[in-house]
């Protein structure tokens, strides 16, 4: 069984999905309730967005030994794409009980509190992550949006700042401005907006200015500046969004 587990996950390697996912179903309809196979099926339905299938065998999986915190981890990422995110907080912690250095299964519980709105476990949680793997920037990204949801915001400053020196990531920027229009700073906000429109020049930085415009209640500017953005790049959806809201005014 080793052996055709291991083929499977080659073929997945290599983007033959469709190849790997025909070699589990025949493998389990032999043996249905082998462990190992409901593991890998279920990993590789859940990496492919089949969400509700991928619960089912990774359920399965864990019907034998509930001690595997990587299938844990996996059906906690399952329900919360399937909405329950009451159960696949369980999922996480379950997890973390049995692999405290879990970065990933952190990542998700945070999530996990985010989707329940509970700021301040969520910003525990991230910290945690962060502490385990101080490398990655996704979870300091986050860490960032959970302390603005939770009125943190100077909290969220400082941290877009401090990471933008170490990471140089364009999100820590944005993160940057949208803290300054939650303070409701409007002119550092234009400010800081109109400067990072001129630097980069994209699609993305153009609709920030609109936004921060928009927030400060620049309605003209807001029409004059949108149809700037529109001769250079089009009417691409994110802008457009905004647009269509002056139509009334």
């Amino acid at each position: 069984m080793n052996e055709i587990i291991k083929k499977a996950l080659g073929l997945q390697m290599n983007g033959f999905h469709t190849e790997a996912l025909d070699i589990f179903r025949k493998a389990l309809k032999k043996d249905p309730t082998h462990s190992s196979l409901c593991e890998h099926y279920g990993s590789s339905l859940l990496s492919l967005g089949y969400y509700q299938e991928a619960k089912k065998y990774l359920t399965r999986a864990l019907s034998q030994n509930i001690e595997k915190p990587q299938v844990l981890n996996n059906l906690s990422t399952a329900n919360r794409a399937l909405g329950l995110f009451d159960e696949g907080l369980l999922n996480a912690k379950s997890a973390l009980k049995f692999k405290p250095g879990y970065v990933d299964a952190w990542v998700n519980r945070a999530n996990l509190h985010m989707d329940l709105k509970q700021w301040n476990e969520a910003i525990s949680s991230y910290k945690q992550a962060i502490k385990l793997n101080k490398d990655d920037k996704g979870p300091y990204l986050s860490l960032s949006r959970s302390y603005l949801y939770n009125h943190e915001y100077d909290k969220s400053l400082q941290l877009n700042k401090k990471c933008f020196t170490r990471f140089k990531g364009v999100e820590f920027l944005i993160g940057e401005l949208i803290c300054y229009r939650a303070k409701k700073e409007h002119i550092k906000a234009l400010d800081f907006a109109q400067k990072l429109k001129d630097e980069f020049d994209n699609e993305l930085m153009w609709f920030e200015w609109v936004q921060t415009l928009w927030m400060a209640n620049e309605t003209e500017r807001v029409k004059e500046e949108s149809q700037k953005a529109i001769d250079k790049f089009g009417r691409y959806p994110a802008l457009m969004s905004i647009v269509d809201l002056l139509k009334d005014k």
